[in-house]
């Protein structure tokens, strides 16, 4: 055998499989394209094909050790993966995996935006026609007091420096309250899924007309940039969020109905890597919506303007548009879920 020519002819495809496992050791295989992890998975097997003709012919142990620790680096790599710093790994999936799987299943998404919508002009149109229907709707809290009324006294208590919660303690409890109420009402839009759609085609549908009832209210009684500046800023982020649950509520409800694919179980079960993903993605955006909805969403005039608040609302809302469907991410080929 000409080793010389051997080497000549093969090296290229071994120095690209060590820059590759180079790369895979400082940024783990997760920083692979589906195109480069095919790649690595063919150069693995070719290096393994001529570490197995130098095997059988003696004479060169510098190449043979050369070739046996390139494969061994590839298959414990490949085969035995080292384990995801947790922050890494979460990470890949707010960046990558989360918008990605919200893209994938933007028709379910639109779906139970549609459920939502059709519950806030219900709830809306009803409490125009009717100011007592808002009771159906939401609690005593809400109707026990005019709008207007409501909206005077908060701005009082803002020109004496005071608010409904004083203090960094207390926002802290009240962002933690806000958020466990609104990962509540997600998580049950997500798990109601499980009744064929039915559960979360209610509760968006009621959570909808509450919101409808409530900006009625406040519009008839002349208040409604009140509205609109108090509910915007955590609004912007926590709604979507509630939407983002209840679409993977209806990818459940999507397995129930599905049979080309095998049993429900079978089908959940392949969900089970977009199910992570929706779960950390909406449960950190929970937690950003639960620190503007306990602060900046209760600070009135003449502290903040109105018009800014809804500004900063807005801009809140176009930025989780682009995080969510126009930055580039990266598309795994493998359904699941591995580093995480």
């Amino acid at each position: 055998m000409d080793f010389n020519s051997f080497i000549k002819n093969r090296r290229p495809e071994w120095v690209r499989l060590r820059q590759a496992l180079d790369r895979v050791d400082k940024s783990g295989m997760e920083s692979l394209s589906p195109e480069e992890a095919e790649e690595l998975f063919a150069l693995y097997r070719q290096v393994s094909s001529d570490l197995n003709l130098v095997q059988t012919r003696a004479g060169n142990p510098a190449l043979l050790e050369f070739l046996e620790g390139l494969v061994a680096r590839a298959w414990a790599n490949m085969a035995a993966p080292k384990m995801t710093n947790p922050i890494k790994a979460l990470w890949t999936v707010l960046r990558h995996r989360y918008p990605a799987t919200v893209r994938s299943e933007w028709r379910l998404v639109a779906l139970a935006t549609a459920m939502f919508l059709a519950g806030a002009f219900f709830g809306f149109a009803a409490t125009m026609v009717d100011s007592e229907t808002a009771k159906v709707f939401l609690p005593p809290s809400h109707t026990g007091q005019s709008p207007s009324e409501r909206v005077k006294e908060l701005e009082e208590m803002e020109k004496k420096g005071k608010t409904r919660i004083d203090g960094a303690g207390e926002h802290a409890v009240f962002s933690t309250f806000l958020f466990t109420h609104n990962i509540k009402v997600t998580g049950l839009a997500f798990a109601l899924g499980l009744t064929f759609g039915l559960g979360t085609a209610v509760v968006l549908f009621y959570n909808g007309a509450s919101l409808g009832s409530l900006a009625a209210l406040y519009l008839k009684d002349g208040v409604f940039l009140f509205f609109v500046a108090w509910i915007g800023p955590h609004g912007s982020i926590e709604l979507p969020c509630i939407l983002l649950g209840a679409g993977a509520g209806l990818m459940m409800s999507r397995a129930q109905y599905r049979r080309d694919l095998g049993p429900v179980w079978r089908q959940l079960r392949a969900l089970r890597g977009k199910m992570v993903h929706m779960f950390l993605g909406t449960a950190c955006l929970l937690v950003v919506a639960g620190i503007v909805e306990g602060g900046f969403s209760q600070v009135n005039e003449p502290t903040i303007p109105y018009p800014l608040k809804v500004a900063v609302a807005a801009a809140l809302f176009c930025a989780l548009l682009l995080y969510l469907f126009k930055i580039p991410v990266r598309k795994d080929p493998v359904e699941g879920s591995r580093d995480l």
